[in-house]
């Protein structure tokens, strides 16, 4: 099951993006309790409100805490760690859909059509964002349509959630209606630049807070936050159409510049965890 994170700003939120990121450097997914205070107040988080925010994770079943070394730990769960792979399996699917859009695309479309499926009941919203993270976007009810080839994912998905469809590959479609409008109504081309732009204002406004940082200062961790929680929301909301449907994209832009910076912070972060330890 999905936590849903409401607030990016809650110690919940923050402590998943600390243990995904030092996860990634060391390999380990256990931080002592001090070091994660030490962390937390990088976000304008004190002591109280952190510990508290680690004891509702623990009876969440998303932490476990332990005592070594005679000092106290909190370990990612099962469930703890499911989350973190299923938030970095959108980027993953993201930069996968990216790189067909700069491959040449075949001129074939994919169409799933849902059976029986009903997409306003509250346990199939994460369904829906799976479809919409794959790449496939709702032409009408229940028929998803993608211009690429997603049959492994809508069979893993499928048997994962129970649900039966129809697939149909290979095919050209026609329209009686300009291809713009397809691509604006049906995968919302406008509002997904739209979100480019504003993220471009977030890269700027990122630069110019770690301008004056001195290198592996903690005050990076944040930003590297900051950074990745924004361009997650515009990355899964991005079909990555190809360069023949949408050739000047303002995605283009903004990703090479995301990767530029995403790098810089983090091996930023990661100096700054050597050095403490």
């Amino acid at each position: 099951m999905k936590i849903v994170l409401r607030k990016k700003d809650s110690v919940t939120s923050i402590v998943l993006f600390i243990f995904n990121i030092y996860g990634e450097y060391t390999g380990e997914y256990s931080i002592g309790l001090n070091k994660l205070i030490r962390f937390m107040q990088l976000f304008d988080k004190n002591e109280t409100s952190t510990r508290m925010g680690l004891s509702r994770m623990v009876k969440a079943g998303i932490l476990a805490n332990k005592r070594r070394r005679n000092e106290v730990c909190y370990q990612l769960t099962e469930y703890g760690l499911e989350n973190i792979r299923i938030w970095n399996e959108g980027i993953v699917r993201f930069f996968a859909r990216f790189k067909k859009r700069h491959t040449e695309w075949d001129q074939k479309w994919y169409l799933a059509v849902l059976m029986n499926f009903n997409k306003s009941e509250k346990e199939n919203q994460s369904v829906v964002d799976e479809l919409e993270e794959i790449g496939l976007r709702e032409v009408e009810k229940n028929i998803w349509l993608c211009p690429y080839r997603v049959s492994d994912e809508i069979a893993d998905l499928s048997t994962k959630n129970d649900f039966k469809y129809v697939e149909l590959w290979g095919g050209n479609i026609n329209y009686n209606f300009p291809a713009d409008r397809l691509l604006e109504d049906v995968f919302k081309t406008g509002a997904v630049r739209k979100s480019y732009h504003r993220f471009r204002g977030v890269m700027e406004e990122t630069k110019k807070e770690y301008a004056g940082l001195k290198d592996n200062d903690g005050c990076h961790l944040p930003l590297l936050f900051k950074l990745g929680w924004n361009f997650y929301d515009t990355a899964v909301s991005d079909p990555a159409l190809p360069g023949e449907l949408v050739g000047d994209w303002e995605g283009d832009r903004v990703v090479k510049e995301f990767r530029l910076m995403r790098q810089y912070l983090y091996d930023q972060v990661t100096g700054y965890f050597q050095q403490s330890g």
